[in-house]
């Protein structure tokens, strides 16, 4: 109340030419406010940065320059500069203490853009086990659209702050895959059947070589793993032809893939 009744007074004060001054210093800020701001726009639009980060930037300089008007122009309305930072002072906090999780979100949306740990198009894995493909990336959220055709929204607040696993940064992917084949079989010879099945398939990368080996001798099968890398485009594929192509590889030479089982062995023992 004590700043428009100084408004008022100072505009009832106001001469003629006091008035022509000060409509004339608020319309050649005004040219100068959308001025700068048009010259920041074009620079920023000229740089690497995300489009988002230039539009977040540009927004914040206009800001100032319209907050630099207003500290120019408020002598002229009779509003002391001192009560006038300490006025928006005490709005700038209960705003931020309003806005808290959503200042948050923004912080972290600029954290994302800025440290690109992942960019639209890839294919990420949260901390708490969501994944899907990068739809979006705004200020308040992450936009993700799962294998099914769902979109997620995660706050970038909670996102930047948790572990990311981006399955698309890196070009190549490795493809580990384990086969359990019977005792009764000879092992060298289903490791050599399951190594040439594999490598029949021309999107598995010769470099780095493929690593085929008996792994591990477990209580009902022994287990043949196969390390191989491939393009990260071709990883699903991949991995879904070469169940089918092993599977139906081991079946041709009679080599059993075994059940989970458990043999009980009884003796009988005789009484004197």
């Amino acid at each position: 109340m004590d700043i428009l009744q100084s408004v008022l007074n100072a505009f009832s004060a106001l001469t003629l030419s006091g008035f022509l001054q000060l409509v004339l210093t608020f319309v050649l800020g005004l040219i100068a406010v959308k001025y700068i701001a048009r010259l920041v726009a074009r620079v920023l639009a000229r740089t690497s940065l995300d489009p988002s980060i230039q539009s977040l930037a540009a927004n914040v300089v206009r800001g100032l320059l319209w907050f630099l008007l207003i500290l120019i122009l408020a002598p002229k309305l009779g509003i002391q500069v001192t009560s006038l930072i300490t006025l928006l002072g005490v709005f700038g906090v209960a705003v931020s203490l309003a806005l808290q999780n959503s200042l948050s979100n923004v912080a972290g949306g600029i954290s994302v853009l800025v440290s690109k740990p992942f960019a639209t198009g890839d294919f990420i894995e949260t901390a708490d086990g969501v994944s899907g493909t990068v739809d979006s990336i705004g200020f308040f959220h992450t936009v993700l659209k799962t294998m099914d055709n769902h979109r997620i929204y995660l706050p970038n607040g909670t996102l930047s702050a948790g572990q990311i696993a981006n399955y698309s940064a890196e070009p190549e992917r490795r493809l580990e895959l384990t086969f359990p084949v019977t005792y009764a079989c000879d092992a060298g010879e289903a490791r050599a059947l399951v190594e040439r099945t594999l490598l029949e398939d021309e999107r598995i990368l010769r470099d780095p070589e493929p690593y085929v080996r008996v792994w591990n001798l477990s209580a009902s099968s022994v287990d043949i793993l196969c390390r191989v890398w491939v393009r990260s485009a071709d990883y699903w594929e991949v991995r879904s032809a070469a169940l089918e192509r092993v599977k139906k590889a081991l079946d041709g030479a009679g080599i059993n893939i075994p059940y989970s089982q458990l043999d009980v062995h009884l003796y009988r023992t005789e009484k004197n």
